[in-house]
């Protein structure tokens, strides 16, 4: 009997939560104007399905391509008591990241195991402020005025070397880029980070070389352990993922103290090394912690190699794939027998797009390393219209953008599922795109550039995007050169054009959803050392 007003306390309270919610749930307008569409709080929609559901990207794509194609470009989902709005229209972009980008420079609030770790004291993490500013500021001067040339060629010189001893020893040439591309990119940023001594000692098996292989394997193995919706700021709750995720979390920790030691192992290494100045150089200058200075070469490193990585496999894939596209990219390099990666200028002062870079921009369009961006806030209660119907994206309210979306939209592309380069090229509808819109004035006076954003755009656009261009031109111009990447079908190599990749696609072009797209299949390619390279 005892029990029973203990009983009674548990139900009554459960009806006041239950009410509440059903209370909070109807509350979707502010100041009398809706949110977007989207789906209804009817429930606790993350805290309880957490319990049930790994929460990943390729659930929640799944979802936003329901909502959209009902709902139209910008719908709502909830995380806990926040609305998260979810953009996929480039002029809706273009309105918030540019013409209001100090008001979206934001981000939201975090205490998820990624962010108190590794990921807690980044330039993207930073709130927006004296301190994100002078961060980012030390990222720019040094990426605008580091010497890449020296760091990008020897970096290149090792992957072909790698891929031309793969492809002697295997079976009819027929390779695996994937990890050899991923390597070769990582030792370029590496380099940038650490120091050109960081990627001259990794062929050999001295301290340096352990160090780079070790800290490339910690990255791996800390993305495979966080909790995908948290980078997109969509799991609510610290206390949540450590119930849910315990075993992992362990793990997660764990992983983070090895990482920690091992950049701090090459830092100390980095102050014996006499050279030029690297990234970790300036990041000493500005008197950081250890946990600052860790976190912010995770973040350069992470954010750098795994992307532009990614990008460079597809690009190879594409180029595999479509055998005439490589014919006409080889005989744009080595037509008039020297490389441009860069855009050229005519008498009239028009620009003149090269059809590498034609290719690069293309295959980002098509395949962004990253289908969405991290996500943003706003310090204010922001009014819109889309499509005609007005909406309110409250203040503190966690906003997303569809990178893939926007670059795949009918309205914008002629044909968005063909690949196509030439689109890039003059009286194309993607050529009027150049720099990050809202960075230096590249957002102009209307989104025409935001019709593609795989490095997002207004005051938090990547940093590093001018960088990540010219090693993907390089690399893929190098490839191509030493190269011939012909298609493998039906288990053997073969030299056939389009004709046979309707029958048998030499290629599997689907996506692997996560914070970086990769391929599901990775590339398997057949490697043909050219003749002009054997003489």
């Amino acid at each position: 009997m005892s029990l029973l007003p203990l009983l009674f306390v548990a139900a009554f309270t459960l009806l006041v939560v239950v009410f509440l919610v059903a209370l909070n749930n109807n509350k979707q307008c502010r100041y009398g104007i809706p949110l977007p569409p989207g789906c209804p709080r009817r429930r606790l929609p993350l805290h309880w399905s957490l319990f049930n559901l790994s929460p990943t990207v390729a659930s929640l794509s799944m979802v936003l391509r329901r909502l959209h194609h009902a709902h139209g470009p910008v719908v709502t989902l909830w995380a806990g008591s926040k609305p998260a709005i979810f953009i996929a229209s480039h002029e809706t972009a273009h309105c918030t990241l540019v013409r209001m980008g100090a008001t979206f420079a934001h981000r939201p609030s975090s205490s998820s195991l990624l962010s108190s770790g590794v990921n807690g004291y980044g330039v993207n993490s930073a709130t927006y402020g004296n301190r994100w500013a002078v961060l980012r500021r030390n990222l720019c001067s040094h990426l605008a005025a580091a010497d890449i040339g020296g760091p990008l060629r020897r970096s290149v010189d090792r992957l072909l070397q790698s891929l031309d001893r793969a492809a002697r020893e295997a079976a009819d040439g027929v390779v695996v880029p994937s990890d050899t591309l991923r390597h070769a990119v990582f030792c370029f940023f590496a380099a940038l980070c650490f120091g050109d001594q960081a990627i001259a000692t990794d062929a050999d098996d001295d301290d340096g070389g352990g160090l780079l292989k070790r800290l490339r394997g910690l990255h791996a193995e800390i993305l495979s352990l966080v909790v995908q919706l948290d980078a997109l700021h969509l799991v609510p709750s610290m206390a949540l993922q450590v119930a849910h995720y315990l075993p992992r979390s362990w793990k997660l920790l764990d992983a983070q103290r090895r990482h920690h030691a091992t950049v701090m192992a090459l830092v100390r290494a980095r102050r014996l090394w006499q050279q030029k100045m690297c990234y970790v150089d300036t990041l000493l200058t500005l008197r950081l912690g250890e946990h600052e200075l860790v976190s912010l070469c995770w973040e350069f490193m992470n954010a750098a190699a795994k992307t532009t990585s990614t990008a460079l496999e597809w690009i190879m894939a594409r180029l595999v794939l479509h055998q005439d596209i490589q014919h006409k990219l080889w005989n744009d390099i080595t037509g008039d027998g020297r490389r441009s990666t860069t855009t050229t200028t005519t008498c009239g002062g028009e620009s003149r797009r090269s059809f590498a870079e034609a290719v690069v921009l293309e295959a980002l369009r098509r395949h962004p390393p990253a289908n969405y961006l991290l996500a943003h806030t706003t310090d204010r209660d922001v009014s819109s219209v889309v499509q005609g119907s007005a909406f309110v994206i409250p203040k503190g309210s966690i906003v997303n953008y569809g990178v893939a979306e926007i670059g795949r939209d009918a309205k914008l592309w002629a044909d968005p599922d063909v690949f196509r380069p030439e689109r890039f090229l003059e009286g194309g509808e993607g050529f009027s795109i150049r720099g990050i819109p809202g960075v230096g004035g590249g957002g102009g006076p209307v989104p025409e550039m935001m019709k593609m954003i795989p490095f997002g755009a207004g005051r938090r656009a990547c940093p590093g995007a001018a960088v990540s261009m010219k090693v993907l031109l390089s690399f893929m111009e190098n490839l191509v050169v030493h190269f011939e990447w012909k298609p493998v079908v039906g288990g053997c190599a073969c030299a056939c054009g389009e004709e046979e990749e309707e029958e048998a696609p030499a290629v599997d072009m689907s996506e692997k959803p996560g914070l970086v797209t990769e391929m599901r299949t990775p590339l398997r390619t057949r490697l043909v050392v050219r003749q002009h390279v054997r003489r």
